[in-house]
């Protein structure tokens, strides 16, 4: 139920991005944004798999020691964990690698960089045609009141509920602010289809990354631009997994899983427990370090995440014992050298 914070304004507010805009639109400044509407054979990815959000993550924790049967069960509770959210699923025949990929995130990643819409190529030519003459720029769905819609149609024939099949994404925004950051920032967010009870999370997702904007292409999946990426994505059984991603200079990723506002009620309990290496936790912290190259947990279970402030009766405080806001890991070990994120 923790979100990073570093997009401020435009990040994680899902529907609600006023005065994110440029803050100089220019003379010749419009918003190409149209609506979007396609329908695909389905929306599992088996191609390009390795390319996948996370696809660097999964090959990187395995252990430096094959021998080390504790480092190994952590390596594979991360990849469960992961597959999870994510909708993995992986070769059994060698070693660890992502088979297919199915969840929103990837999906539009993938039909942004494989440059299979006319609209979102139109959006990036716009962007790099703002960074050439040194003006602010946008591109955003939510300001031309556009819908962006997927349909999978394995999963619509084959009678599955309206979430499978109907893929809705309420913002796809690119943001140049030459007189701030600097950078170009792209923000993708999907809510789940279909009813959900009133006393539960809908399912959801959003992504956000930074590129720098002389690197920024227009074509392809700007990998090589990327500085910082974060999001979070929530799943049915009121669980909620964070990241925050740096490709640059740190190179490393936090990861986050925990219970939601409703599983956690509103952060007075631990949320839904689950398996995690061997243990039963409820809430779990990857901290994996690409330089090192190293990988390192923690955990806890019935730990709320909030708790009586002892020196101020009556008001909370962050639970230092939560796995969120533990200072000493719960395990850790050296990882294979990949050649990732070096």
């Amino acid at each position: 139920m923790r979100h990073f914070c570093k997009f401020s304004a435009i990040a994680f507010a899902t529907l609600l991005l006023a005065g994110c805009g440029p803050e100089d639109s220019g003379p010749t400044a419009f918003n190409p944004a149209t609506n979007v509407d396609l329908t695909f054979s389905t929306f599992t990815l088996t191609e390009q798999t390795e390319n996948s959000l996370f696809g660097d993550l999964v090959t990187a924790v395995e252990p430096a020691d094959a021998n080390n049967s504790e480092a190994q069960a952590i390596a594979d509770g991360i990849r469960t964990q992961l597959a999870l959210f994510l909708g993995l699923t992986y070769a059994q025949d060698e070693g660890p690698s992502i088979e297919s990929v199915r969840n929103p995130m990837d999906l539009m990643r993938r039909v942004i960089g494989e440059n299979e819409v006319a609209n979102f190529i139109d959006a990036r030519q716009y962007i790099s045609s703002r960074i050439d003459a040194g003006q602010a720029g946008e591109y955003s769905n939510t300001t031309n009141d556009v819908s962006i819609r997927f349909t999978d149609q394995k999963a619509f024939t084959e009678g599955l509920p309206v979430t499978e099949y109907n893929w809705r994404y309420p913002i796809a925004k690119w943001v140049y602010t030459p007189d701030t950051s600097g950078l170009v920032t792209r923000v993708i967010s999907w809510v789940a289809s279909g009813d959900f009870p009133a006393d539960s999370t809908r399912p959801s997702a959003t992504l956000g990354t930074e590129f720098r904007a002389r690197d920024f292409q227009t074509s392809g999946y700007n990998d090589g631009a990327r500085l910082h990426a974060e999001g979070s994505l929530v799943i049915k059984g009121e669980r909620e997994l964070a990241f925050i991603r740096e490709y640059q200079d740190l190179n490393t990723d936090t990861v986050l899983i925990d219970g939601t506002a409703v599983g956690t009620s509103e952060g007075t309990q631990g949320g839904p427990e689950f398996e995690f290496a061997g243990d039963t936790v409820d809430c779990l912290k990857i901290e994996m370090d690409y330089a090192g190259p190293s990988v390192e947990v923690f955990t806890s279970l019935d730990q709320p995440p909030q708790m009586e402030d002892p020196d101020n009766p009556g008001q909370t405080m962050a639970n230092p014992d939560y796995c969120l806001n533990q200072d000493t890991a719960t395990a850790g070990y050296p990882t294979r050298q990949t050649g990732l994120r070096m």
